[in-house]
């Protein structure tokens, strides 16, 4: 095991045997319950803030170091742990946990919502047996990833063909899929709550609470003041319900942006936390690192991703050519547009038609 590996398994051993309350709600003991007349004024102002912060950034750049825990469980974990070692049939972990570490640059079009990335693992991906304390690999090759973002599609490009020797690769394939097709790190979900701006769900509360005569989501705002800095802390649950299905803390030193989030399930378990720190560039408020823990209905840890951004830049131009697909594609990778339900080769930049993809793929 590498000096590197030893630090990642480290840091998320730590995670792996806190104790669950620890990663639960931040202590509110400092904070106040503010009159519920201030509410509807509070929550406006926390969004004009935020809103107003972000629609500084028309472009956003900058290099992020990523470290993802993802557990296994039952026969999956068992079928990997006998695939990728020897190990006796009757001494097989109930769960793994497959680690992956990549480096991340990214480019960013704020203004007409297009996103690039170029991603590379840092290391082979591979599985830890956290009973034994014990890796061994996954079988993954390294690679290096492009992926580009608009508001109609994404296209992943990711190699195909290694050569066997030095395993540099020989063609990539581009799939093309409607935006959102997967998962992707991209620190404007930091300005996000779900699929809503920040800004346009804290209005949307504020808005209901000025409605009368209809059954409310409750919300109680609590506010800590320490020498110039305010934070608050919204407290969201179902009507009728008496405890929060959700948590949200926003500090003045971040901009009013969340540093802090929470859910929980219908039984009372923790579902997520996100937690996050800012730092002020250009005058406006950026998140500098994250992480965000996921949780099954019973407590186990289900993922954690700790993120860090490093050089960041706003409002510096991009290249257009950056956020298209020909700027990466070489002659010979293959296309695949699920969208359209074709295949092609790129050729002296040019997609050469293949073949119609079964509707059924």
């Amino acid at each position: 095991m590498n000096n590197n590996t030893k630090y990642i398994l480290a840091i998320l051993m730590i995670a792996m045997i806190w104790p669950l309350n620890d990663f639960a709600q931040e202590n509110d003991t400092n904070f106040k319950i503010v009159d519920s007349n201030e509410y509807p004024d509070i929550l406006s102002m926390l969004a004009s803030a935020t809103q107003a912060n972000y629609g500084k950034i028309k472009t956003w750049k900058g290099q992020i170091e990523t470290v993802e825990l993802q557990a296994i469980r039952g026969n999956r974990a068992k079928e990997l742990t006998l695939k990728h070692i020897h190990a006796e049939s009757n001494n097989l972990p109930d769960e793994i946990h497959q680690i992956i570490t990549k480096k991340i640059e990214f480019n960013i079009d704020v203004e007409n919502n297009r996103f690039f990335s170029w991603s590379k693992h840092k290391e082979t991906p591979f599985y830890l047996d956290p009973k034994k304390n014990m890796t061994f690999p996954s079988g993954w090759k390294p690679e290096e990833t492009e992926l580009i973002v608009t508001s109609d599609n994404q296209i992943e490009i990711s190699p195909l063909v290694w050569r066997t020797k030095d395993n540099s690769i020989l063609s990539r394939i581009a799939i093309k899929e409607y935006a959102g097709a997967s998962q992707r790190i991209d620190p404007r979900q930091l300005f996000f709550i779900g699929e809503k701006t920040l800004w346009l769900s804290l209005s949307q509360v504020s808005q209901s609470l000025k409605i009368p005569n209809i059954e409310k989501i409750g919300v109680v705002i609590k506010k800590q003041t320490m020498g110039n800095n305010i934070t608050y802390r919204i407290e969201v649950s179902e009507p009728g319900k008496d405890r929060p299905f959700s948590i949200v803390v926003l500090d003045s030193e971040a901009g009013f942006n969340r540093t802090y989030i929470e859910n929980w399930y219908d039984n009372g378990s923790l579902m997520s936390k996100t937690t996050a720190e800012f730092v002020k560039i250009q005058n406006v408020f950026l998140p500098k690192k994250w992480t965000i823990l996921q949780y099954f209905t019973d407590g186990g840890l289900m993922q954690q991703v700790d993120c860090s951004i490093e050089n960041q830049q706003i409002n510096t131009p991009i290249p257009d050519n950056t956020f298209s697909a020909y700027t990466y594609l070489h002659n010979g990778d293959k296309f695949k547009d699920n969208i359209a339900r074709k295949e092609y080769k790129y050729q002296d930049a040019n997609l050469v038609p293949i073949a119609n993809l079964p509707t059924g793929e």
